[in-house]
């Protein structure tokens, strides 16, 4: 039921009351209450079909009375300061941006703890440009899938000194899942870059961009 994914994500959960957005099957929820490491759980999904599910696991557990099952998108279930930390995992970096910027003085009121499944590099950038600080990161791995999770709260940090940090950050280089993260990304290049150059109508600027994000990026290996 844990994979590492949710594992990597629990390992950092603090405060009292944590609300998971995005609960899916609620097992994120169920294992904080079972360790012991939240009083209290708000479970939430903006669709009925998942918010069922979650509310019968939960029910089998027998936790109906530390885990309350919301519907709603968002952090629209939430109440400022409701929540110690909210747990926004298993959706795309700019969804979970979306989020963020929705209800802003409810995100800022709490710890963050964030799992993009992609464009980690935009949400980064939104997180340090729009009154955030990462505070922490850690990298989670399942065979050949890699997953960052990234802890942000309110307040002020410097951006990052080059523009390939916000897609692998330098204080990630002594994970012992940095190689994966690297191999990763660089797959990622050559694949955008390889399906520009055979496309007929090539964007040359984002062509340019990501060749010169490549070449950024292969500085890691001769660090």
């Amino acid at each position: 039921m844990i994979t590492p994914r949710l594992q990597c994500i629990i390992n950092h959960v603090t405060g009292r009351v944590v609300a998971d957005i995005g609960t899916d099957h609620a097992y994120i929820p169920i294992k904080l209450i079972e360790d012991g490491i939240a009083e209290n759980v708000i479970a939430s999904d903006i669709k009925e079909g998942p918010v069922e599910i979650a509310k019968q696991n939960i029910s089998k557990y027998n936790k109906e009375d530390k885990i309350e099952v919301r519907l709603g998108g968002g952090l629209s279930v939430l109440k400022k300061n409701e929540a110690d930390t909210i747990i926004i995992a298993g959706m795309g970096g700019e969804m979970i941006e979306f989020i963020l910027r929705e209800h802003e003085d409810i995100a800022k009121a709490s710890l963050l703890i964030l799992q993009p499944m992609n464009s980690q590099y935009e949400l980064r950038k939104y997180l340090i440009s729009n009154g955030y600080t990462i505070i922490d990161e850690d990298i989670a791995a399942e065979g050949f899938k890699v997953y960052n999770v990234i802890i942000a709260k309110s307040g002020v940090q410097k951006e990052f000194e080059n523009d390939i940090e916000y897609h692998i950050p330098v204080y990630l280089k002594k994970h012992k899942y940095f190689k994966n993260l690297f191999e990763k990304k660089r797959r990622e290049f050559v694949k955008v870059i390889t399906g520009l150059e055979n496309s007929k109508e090539a964007d040359k600027k984002k062509l340019d961009k990501y060749k010169f994000w490549l070449k950024e990026l292969d500085k890691y290996e001769s660090d």
